[in-house]
């Protein structure tokens, strides 16, 4: 009982404090044109992008520390989501970032705005994994991390993670509008959860026995597309064609996904797609036991 009102609690820090802060601190970078149509590392300013970017990094983290106290290694990750989540529904439209500065270096910057929420993420999880070894699935230790991109069954869940990302994104990617920004990326999440969860479960089976996917590699899959997916840009279509597609609402679907939306989709989406994978190989198991 206590641990649920804990849990919720640290849900209620998320959606009602630290995340309205951060989306706050994230609209005072300022567009070219002197709008709110920016992401963190998008606007007029560098130094002032990096600052922000900065700031919202550490109340991520924050975040992730604060759920880990209150409700376990697994609400932080989803404490940080929900941060995330407030940013990139607070963010400017892609579509309108791209008609400000139509030019390769708009992508690169959101490339690298991307890996640094993924490294943000990953530090804070290394940090949370260090002295608790009771929910491997959960754990971002480092140790446990070069262990399983060693490993092949977790090495495709990541790669998978990764594609299906990029599929769900490309497919249901429609508007460049806040909302549908956050939406793809969640599903994305959920999707990754699945067929990182599937191909972990069936690569491990082949050698033996499946004891859980870990949440490490599939939500790295994800968070590396947000990476991937505008260095893609730069060459389909071509930073050059991104104004044009734009104005006659032709936007790649992975290319209205901001850097904050992906980060916020792996953490939030990928454990529920995974539960479901996960759970019907714990049902699986139990059936089989139960008829030998």
């Amino acid at each position: 009982m206590m641990l649920a009102i804990r849990q919720w609690i640290s849900r209620a820090i998320a959606l009602g404090v630290i995340g309205p802060i951060a989306a706050e601190l994230a609209g005072r970078v300022v567009a070219p044109d002197g709008s709110k149509q920016h992401t963190l590392l998008s606007g007029v300013s560098l130094g002032a992008g990096i600052i922000a970017l900065l700031g919202v990094g550490l109340l991520v983290a924050l975040m992730g520390f604060l759920g880990g106290m209150l409700g376990g290694r697994r609400e932080s990750l989803l404490g940080m989501g929900f941060v995330l989540g407030w940013v990139a529904w607070t963010s400017g439209r892609l579509g309108r970032v791209y008609q400000l500065a139509p030019d390769s270096g708009t992508l690169v910057m959101l490339a690298v705005e991307a890996l640094v929420l993924l490294l943000v993420v990953l530090v804070v999880g290394a940090l949370l994994s260090r002295n608790d070894e009771s929910d491997p699935i959960s754990s971002f230790k480092p140790d446990r991390l070069r262990g399983w991109l060693q490993n092949k069954a977790m090495l495709g869940a990541m790669v998978g993670a990764l594609v299906a990302s990029g599929v769900v994104a490309w497919l249901f990617g429609r508007s460049d509008l806040p909302g549908q920004s956050i939406g793809v990326g969640f599903l994305a999440g959920i999707m990754a959860g699945v067929v990182g969860a599937m191909i972990a479960g069936s690569m491990s089976e082949e050698k033996g026995g499946h004891s859980g996917t870990p949440y490490a590699p599939v939500m790295l899959g994800v968070m590396l597309c947000g990476v991937i997916a505008p260095l893609v840009g730069i060459f389909m279509p071509g930073a050059g064609a991104l104004e044009e597609l734009v104005y006659k609402g032709g936007l790649p679907g992975y290319l209205i996904v901001s850097p904050s939306a992906w980060a916020g989709g792996a953490l939030i989406g990928v454990p529920v797609g995974h539960s479901w994978i996960e759970h019907s190989h714990a049902h699986a198991a139990s059936g089989a036991k139960t008829t030998s």
